[in-house]
């Protein structure tokens, strides 16, 4: 089998990889939907212990989490193509790369670039064909969600073991501004944002709180509630109103295709919600 050399931004120097893997592992979630959706999930051999989209993720071999390798685990399975990301997996990545042919897939910041990682992926796997179709899948989506939520005042949090939110470097605060909502955070040149100002939030006074979970954390509507109060922010009016929204767990924290599947649910649930009809 011959190979193809491309060349890595994140490496910064080239990679020579299989021109068809056969033995793909992916670190990745993102990156693990993508291959399902271009076709090649028979060439996936393992996947880490985070990977639920799809569903059938968890029947395959787990060769370890986000920041940790089961390097016994990943020998076992032989892989000619490994995949990852970079930010927090950046130390992971360069350990994977010093033993396997291993090829990072950029973080996205904005919605345009989450689509661009079908591309890169499809480009990585010999599936482009495959990708330029569903990248115009997802472009169609993204079009159609632009202005879907114009002048409403969102905020966004997600429990990660504490409150953190999106600051104007992610690819969510892109996301609502392409559907037209204005963000406490959207002028903060970061990223993620630990323990969120509480004054910022007040000041701010968003007209929905869109909350996604932990998935090892029990949760209710009451407990949000509460939750907000305990934090001084019991005044809010989307608090007061309980125009709370609670999103299933990574979904917009999931950075793969299906983050459109969230885009629109979220658009729709505010649209028909009164006072308290966004409630999870």
């Amino acid at each position: 089998m011959g190979v193809v050399r491309l060349f890595s931004e994140v490496l910064g120097k080239e990679v020579e990889v299989p021109e068809r893997p056969s033995r793909i592992v992916s670190l990745s979630p993102a990156i693990t939907e993508i291959l399902y959706m271009l076709g090649v999930w028979d060439r996936v051999v393992g996947v880490s212990v985070f990977d639920h989209k799809p569903p059938e993720a968890r029947e395959k071999p787990k060769v370890g989490s986000y920041y940790k390798v089961n390097y016994r685990a990943l020998e076992e399975l032989s892989p000619d193509l490994v995949l990852v990301t970079t930010g927090a997996q950046r130390k992971v990545l360069y350990e994977l790369a010093e033993r396997y042919t291993t090829y990072p897939i950029p973080l996205p910041l904005s919605v345009a670039a989450v689509i661009d990682q079908v591309v890169q992926v499809g480009i990585v796997v010999g599936a482009l064909e495959e990708a330029r179709r569903l990248e115009s899948r997802l472009l169609e989506r993204a079009e159609r969600l632009k202005g879907a939520l114009e002048g409403v005042r969102v905020y966004y949090e997600v429990f990660l073991g504490g409150p953190v939110t999106a600051g104007g470097h992610t690819y969510i605060t892109d996301a609502f501004r392409l559907m037209g909502a204005e963000t406490p955070f959207q002028g903060y040149r970061t990223t993620w944002i630990t323990d969120p100002p509480a004054d910022v939030i007040r000041d701010f006074d968003p007209d929905y709180i869109v909350y996604e979970p932990s998935p090892y954390v029990e949760t209710s509507l009451d407990r949000v509630v509460r939750g907000f109060e305990e934090r001084g922010l019991g005044g809010l009016r989307a608090v007061k109103e309980r125009r709370i929204i609670i999103l299933p767990p990574d979904s917009l924290a999931h950075y793969g295709p299906s983050l459109f599947d969230a885009l629109e649910d979220l658009a729709s649930r505010v649209r028909s919600g009164g006072p308290g009809g966004g409630g999870g």
